[in-house]
């Protein structure tokens, strides 16, 4: 009696162990959905969910969040995962370092109903520029042989810049003021302040990125006699993104006794890279 109770027992057991913990060949196709759940954009690594729709400026952080359901638990109640994340600007490129790894683990009883966390904080690099950017992540079942992509989008806040073949300036603006609104008639008078945003482009880069640019600066009259030389500037790096154009300002204080005319403020700029120089020239009134 005593045997077949616990045979009856060992029986009622078997028939009672939950659907996670049996072997593989135990699951069906349909009853296995590798989903990525709870994919969220945080406000900072372990912090609360923001809006999906959220707006980042060069040089923040993005933080994603996500959980990983659907997959399968194999004979020694173990499960095999790997993932690769990837963050990618508007035409493909890597902005930051791509990160991936394994969730290999062995499952306890209460382990039924957990799911795998993944992080990942990519920077937006400071020279970026605006588009819908995008974190770019691969689950595998390495038992189920499944796996799962999504592609979720980032909207940067940045400076739009075509760029060039050849080196040039894009978006040459005169100002009253630093970050003033730009003058379609740049007409000035004597005594007054003159400001100048723009971009270079165009420069040429090594495979690890290098990049290194100077120009020269300044104002001459109609007649081409130079009046002015502005400070040389340069710069030079090897950024992981690729920085395919520099901001530049230029500020002038006119002189009061400065005479009514034609001006022009010209630009000289050497790639030292490329082997390239370029000379513009944008054209202003005194009155």
């Amino acid at each position: 009696m005593f045997l077949a109770g616990l045979a009856g027992l060992l029986q009622c057991l078997a028939l009672a162990a939950p659907a996670w913990a049996q072997p593989a060949e135990a699951h069906t196709e349909a009853q296995l959905s590798l989903q990525l759940v709870n994919l969220d954009l945080l406000d900072r690594r372990d912090g609360f969910a923001i809006p999906a729709d959220s707006r980042f400026l060069p040089g923040e952080t993005v933080h994603v969040y996500f959980q990983i359901d659907g997959y399968r638990v194999g004979r020694e109640y173990r499960i095999a995962l790997s993932y690769e994340m990837r963050a990618v600007d508007p035409s493909g490129r890597s902005f930051y370092t791509a990160e991936g790894g394994e969730i290999d683990v062995e499952l306890a009883p209460q382990d039924k109903d957990w799911m795998p966390v993944v992080r990942y904080s990519p920077r937006i690099p400071d020279h970026a520029g605006g588009g819908t950017y995008s974190i770019q992540i691969v689950v595998r079942d390495e038992l189920a042989e499944k796996s799962v992509s999504v592609q979720l989008p980032i909207e940067v806040d940045g400076s739009r810049v075509q760029g060039a073949d050849q080196l040039l300036v894009r978006n040459f603006k005169f100002l009253r003021a630093e970050s003033g609104t730009p003058l379609e008639d740049p007409v000035f008078d004597a005594g007054e302040e003159i400001w100048a945003e723009f971009f270079i482009t165009g420069y040429k880069t090594r495979d690890d990125n290098t990049y290194q640019v100077e120009s020269d600066a300044w104002v001459q009259d109609a007649a081409g006699e130079k009046l002015f030389d502005f400070e040389p500037a340069g710069e030079a790096g090897s950024p992981f993104y690729p920085r395919l154009w520099l901001p530049a300002k230029l500020r002038l204080e006119l002189d009061e006794l400065i005479p009514s005319g034609r001006y022009a403020v010209v630009l000289r700029l050497r790639d030292r890279v490329g082997g390239a120089d370029a000379i513009e020239r944008y054209d202003f009134r005194i009155r």
